[in-house]
C-alpha cells in the first residue's frame, strides 16, 4: 500500500468515526441543549470514538513524516 493510500485510509477512518459521533450525540428531540443529559455509557463511547479518531490522525501525520513531509508530533 502506498503512503497516499495509507493516508487516505486513515483519514477516512477518522472522518467516519467523528461523523458517527456527531450523529449519535445530536439532539433530535424537543429538549433544549442546555438541559440534555447523556448517560455515562454514551459519554464513554464518545470518548472512545474520539480516541480512535485521534490515533488515526496521528497515523496520518506519521505516514506523512515517513514520506518526507508533514509536521512532527514529538
Amino acid at each position: 500500500m502506498s503512503a497516499v493510500q495509507a493516508t487516505a485510509l486513515e483519514a477516512g477512518k477518522a472522518l467516519d468515526a467523528l461523523t458517527a459521533l456527531s450523529v449519535e450525540l445530536s439532539c433530535h428531540c424537543d429538549t433544549h441543549c442546555e438541559t440534555l443529559i447523556l448517560p455515562v455509557g454514551k459519554v464513554q463511547e464518545a470518548c472512545s470514538i474520539i480516541d480512535e479518531a485521534m490515533l488515526a490522525l496521528k497515523k496520518i501525520v506519521a505516514t506523512a513524516e515517513a514520506d518526507g513531509g508533514g509536521p512532527s508530533l514529538a
